[in-house]
């Protein structure tokens, strides 16, 4: 009976390819995994806003955001872009690449330690004990925190993504629990701090031994090239400045409550598109594989489903103005500023389909014109977020990510249509 049912669902896939334009048989397999991944994300996200919302005092969460929008910056050290640049080499067939890369990572992030460091001891300096306490936990965590996630590009490399959802259910499972009763126990933002990043760090080591400990040792005669992870990195160094600018300025200029109120609105909406997240990652080892030019970007293939997935955002975007303050008025009844803001952030998500011609200029190491979006798009945002938030306070950085967002949009759009005519994707 269930090879009969998986017969015809096999036989409905490859039927439905020709009005998909898409290889439906990975996009499931893949699909599935990731999926169940990315619900099981926002899930824990929403359980965990729950718990913020009713257990927690504003200014206590609008601080745990500021130290969290602190440590992200700091990571920009563990060079982040190394995850893609293993997905990419790992899909070609070289798993060579993940062991240098590790040493490499955990290297640089000794200068985000150092940072995080100073930014304590300037804390300490002018009295501020919880804060400098913070930033020491910060860069005391930050080698192993991030570092060890480069399992997640060696699985997404090797098409695995049963695993690589696996070890996310466990990792995240493992940190809402922890999270959530510590924030039950306790108001101290530096002990939530530290049950934010010590199980996670804990686990993720373990999760990178079992993962790779297949892996053979890498011959002393080869040349082992990690240059696109760090030019990856490199060109992420501002996005991930712009992406958090904005709560570091809410904060110092606001306060942390307001700042609480903006992340509710930003979150919200963002968990709405979570099941659709992981499409960029099916995409990437299968764009890698093949050469340059196999890709037919008409609007019958890659632009056909470019379009279906701008759809797709754009009906789950209404849904959720319609549903938005109903949600609030029952789970986040001390966050009701927050429902306007989250409603304007929700009608532009098709904006995030960017995910997707993006992906190819990664598959293709169009790294030049990856340069030249990033660079554009977060110099942007950043100049937006220092101009209209002094003036306009939260609307001013909704206004800012809209506005940041849907440039973003079309230039990346353009940057594919480009490069597939000079050859390159």
């Amino acid at each position: 009976m269930f090879l009969q049912l998986r017969g015809r669902l096999f036989q409905a896939l490859r039927w439905s390819e020709k009005y998909t334009k898409t290889d439906m048989v990975y996009l499931a397999s893949g699909g599935f995994w990731i999926t169940i991944g990315q619900v099981v994300s926002s899930i824990s996200a929403l359980a965990l806003a729950i718990a913020f919302a009713n257990l927690a005092p504003q200014e206590t969460y609008g601080t745990y955001k500021y130290l969290l929008s602190l440590a992200a910056i700091f990571s920009i050290f563990t060079l982040p872009g190394m995850n893609s640049a293993i997905a990419q080499a790992v899909a070609k067939g070289d798993d060579s690449i993940v062991r240098p890369a590790l040493r490499s990572r955990i290297q640089w992030s000794m200068l985000g330690t150092l940072v995080s460091f100073a930014g304590g001891l300037y804390y300490f300096i002018n009295g501020n004990l919880e804060l400098g306490s913070a930033l020491i936990l910060i860069g005391v965590t930050l080698p192993f925190f991030d570092t060890f996630t480069l399992y997640n590009g060696y699985l997404t490399g090797k098409k695995n993504f049963k695993a690589e959802t696996t070890y996310h259910l466990l990792s995240q499972t493992i940190s809402v629990i922890f999270i959530i009763v510590t924030i039950f126990l306790t108001k101290n933002v530096l002990l939530i701090l530290l049950a934010y990043f010590m199980p996670l760090a804990i686990v993720r080591f373990f999760i990178f031994k079992r993962t790779t400990r297949a892996l053979p040792p890498i011959s002393k005669d080869k040349k082992i090239d990690i240059s696109y992870g760090k030019h990856l990195s490199v060109i992420n160094i501002l996005g991930v400045i712009a992406s958090n600018v904005d709560k570091i300025l809410l904060w110092k200029l606001l306060g942390p409550v307001q700042l609480a109120i903006y992340s509710f609105a930003v979150a919200i909406p963002e968990q709405a598109r979570g099941p659709f997240k992981g499409l960029s990652n099916i995409a990437l080892p299968k764009f890698a594989a093949q050469p340059p030019g196999s890709i037919q970007l008409t609007f019958r293939s890659f632009w056909y489903k470019f379009l279906m997935y701008i759809i797709l955002l754009f009906i789950v975007s209404m849904a959720y103005i319609a549903i938005a303050p109903t949600v609030f008025k029952i789970l986040f009844p001390n966050y009701l500023e927050s429902v306007f803001y989250s409603q304007i952030l929700a009608f532009f998500l098709f904006t995030g389909a960017q995910s997707i011609p993006a992906t190819l200029l990664t598959a293709y190491k169009r790294t030049g014109t990856q340069y030249i979006l990033t660079v554009s798009r977060s110099t942007i945002q950043i100049i937006l977020l220092f101009i209209l938030i002094p003036q306009f306070g939260i609307m001013g950085a909704i206004f800012a990510i809209v506005a940041t967002n849907t440039f973003n949009l079309i230039t990346t759009i353009v940057a594919v249509v480009l490069e597939h005519r000079r050859g390159y994707i």
